[in-house]
C-alpha cells in the first residue's frame, strides 16, 4: 500500500509539472495560433470548465505514462517514447481534423520535448534509480 501511495504522489508531482508547462505554453503562445485558425474556419475554440478538466486528465494520463516508462527504461528512451505517444499523436489527430496550426510546431516541438524530458527526469529522480541504465 505504501508503494502505491508513493507512486501516486510521484505521478501527481509529474502531472503538476506537465499541466503547469502545458498551461503556460498555451497561454503565452499556442492559444492565439489556435484562435486565429479556428476563426479562419468560422469555428469557435472549445473552452469552458469541462474542456479544462479534460486537459488536466490528459496531463495526469501522460504523467502516468512517463512514470511507468521511466521506471522501466533509460531517461532518453522514456522521454522519446512518452513524447511520441503524447505529443506527436496529438498533433497527428489535430492535423487529421484540419485544426492544427502547423506554423507553431517550430516552437512547440522543442518546448514539448523539454517538457517531457523534465517530466521523465522528475520521475527518474523520484524513483531513485540510475537514468543511465540500458533500456
Amino acid at each position: 500500500m505504501a508503494s502505491i501511495a508513493k507512486s501516486a504522489w510521484q505521478i501527481l508531482l509529474v502531472s503538476v509539472w506537465i499541466n503547469f508547462s502545458e498551461t503556460l505554453r498555451w497561454m503565452l503562445y499556442s492559444k492565439s495560433k489556435f484562435e486565429a485558425l479556428y476563426q479562419s474556419k468560422g469555428m469557435s475554440l472549445p473552452g469552458g470548465p469541462v474542456n479544462m478538466v479534460l486537459w488536466v486528465i490528459w496531463g495526469v494520463v501522460i504523467a502516468s505514462f512517463v512514470f511507468v516508462l521511466a521506471r522501466r527504461l533509460s531517461l532518453l528512451h522514456a522521454t522519446v517514447l512518452s513524447w511520441l505517444a503524447a505529443c506527436v499523436t496529438t498533433w497527428i489527430i489535430l492535423w487529421n481534423f484540419d485544426i492544427l496550426p502547423l506554423d507553431m510546431l517550430w516552437v512547440v516541438v522543442p518546448l514539448t520535448l523539454f517538457e517531457i524530458f523534465i517530466a521523465a527526469l522528475i520521475s527518474v529522480k523520484l524513483q531513485g534509480h540510475d537514468s543511465a541504465k540500458q533500456g
